[in-house]
């Protein structure tokens, strides 16, 4: 409780100041930023589960006629082929799911805007899950509608003219953990059914049906019986039907380095505790690489793991570089083909510079990176970054934006 009172509400008071700096800081862009969810944005929110309003999607359909009338100069000009171009891409645009960030508590569908109106420009659809905040869940509530959320994407994307069979998973600090927990996961949850094990306790501990021991043998009808109840969990998807997943600044190892900076930011450990349903290990992606029961287990799970990439600022304050650097090195030892993987670092970006300060300031490297993932991981046509100055152009002045970073509190 001292702690509390003198040290976690200080800082929160703090950064609540800076906070509102740095919004101010922003303005111009917010303004322009708040118009295209609200209103020029081709978006539909709807539920992909009932239990809470927070459980719902905003998904943004592609932009397809300007990125095939720019495939269609860069081919041979055909009025023909422009057509063909439109309707492949109306109805099979490859598909973004993307995961906000916020701490785990503040996330919120609509930060991820600016995303979605670079890419829709693209010719992807985007998908944004809401997802409920701490302290009314935690993390492996999260983890849950994350999960529920992609395979509502699977089952139901192709509606609003997205490809099913071409998803992209990307996420950005807490909602890359949790998208990366929620691929984990399905991949745990598929091994445990395919031979014949249960979890003890949660992911990666496993006890074999045939125990001869009557307790764990009970332990284990009860796990069993867990699983089964979670089934409908993924039931809809697999991570193998995945084309990629993309990290960006996220917390994909949870120890001293991300440990320290909760703490720098007011959350002492009993809370993030709490946050984490007093799993914090088993919702460690880097501990989940590690600690594989055996090598035939680390095989089938590396098996159905999607190419993944990390994009992390080297001024990243909040989660630190070293967190991605270490999610990296411990995908290399495990995977066989690094190829698979790769690791791209932002000099001088902020915590938050990849989706609002760069933008902001007409900086769409992210953008055209995640744009190449696409193309590389999907079998859709090849995508081309639009040439329209209200997708490049800066939204807000460049000395507001370079104000914005000396006072923002992530």
């Amino acid at each position: 409780m001292f702690r509390f009172i003198f040290i976690t509400l200080p800082l929160l008071f703090f950064n609540l100041v800076r906070l509102f700096l740095f919004v101010l800081c922003l303005f111009p862009g917010f303004i322009r930023f708040g118009w295209y969810y609200f209103i020029a944005s081709d978006r539909v929110s709807l539920p992909y589960d009932s239990k809470s309003a927070r459980q719902r999607v905003d998904v943004y359909r592609a932009c397809t006629h300007n990125n095939g009338r720019q495939q269609q100069e860069q081919l041979d000009g055909s009025d023909s082929n422009f057509n063909m171009l439109v309707e492949e891409l109306l109805n099979n645009s490859p598909v973004v799911i993307f995961c906000t960030g916020g701490a785990w508590m503040i996330g919120y569908k609509m930060w991820g805007a600016l995303l979605a109106r670079a890419l829709t420009a693209a010719g992807m659809v985007v998908v944004i899950p809401d997802m409920r905040n701490y302290p009314l869940v935690d993390i492996p509530e999260m983890v849950d509608d994350i999960d529920l959320a992609i395979g509502w994407t699977k089952t139901n994307i192709a509606q609003y003219g997205g490809d099913p069979e071409n998803i992209v998973v990307v996420g950005q600090s807490a909602g890359g953990h949790v998208a990366c927990m929620a691929i984990f996961r399905n991949i745990q949850r598929k091994i445990a059914r395919e031979i014949d094990v249960v979890a003890t306790e949660g992911l990666g501990v496993f006890v074999p049906d045939d125990d001869d021991d009557d307790d764990e043998r009970n332990t284990n009808i009860s796990s069993a019986s867990r699983i089964l109840e979670d089934d409908a969990l993924n039931d809809a998807w697999s991570a193998s039907d995945l084309k990629g997943f993309a990290a960006i600044s996220s917390p994909m190892t949870l120890g001293s380095v991300i440990t320290h900076s909760f703490r720098r930011h007011g959350l002492d450990d009993a809370m993030v505790e709490r946050m984490f349903g007093f799993k914090k290990d088993e919702y460690d992606p880097c501990l989940t690489l590690h600690n594989f029961q055996s090598v035939d287990d680390k095989e089938k799970f590396l098996k159905d793991l999607p190419p993944i990439s990390i994009y992390h600022g080297t001024k990243d304050k909040t989660v630190p570089y070293e967190a991605s650097d270490a999610f990296y090195e411990e995908l290399r030892r495990a995977m066989l083909d690094e190829s698979s993987i790769s690791f791209v670092s932002y000099v001088g970006w902020s915590h938050t510079d990849p989706i609002l300060e760069a933008p902001m300031d007409g900086d769409h490297r992210l953008h055209r990176d995640l744009l190449n993932d696409v193309n590389k991981w999907t079998t859709s046509p090849c995508l081309i970054w639009p040439n329209d100055s209200k997708v490049n152009d800066r939204l807000c002045p460049h000395f507001m934006v370079k104000l914005s970073r000396f006072v923002n509190p992530f």
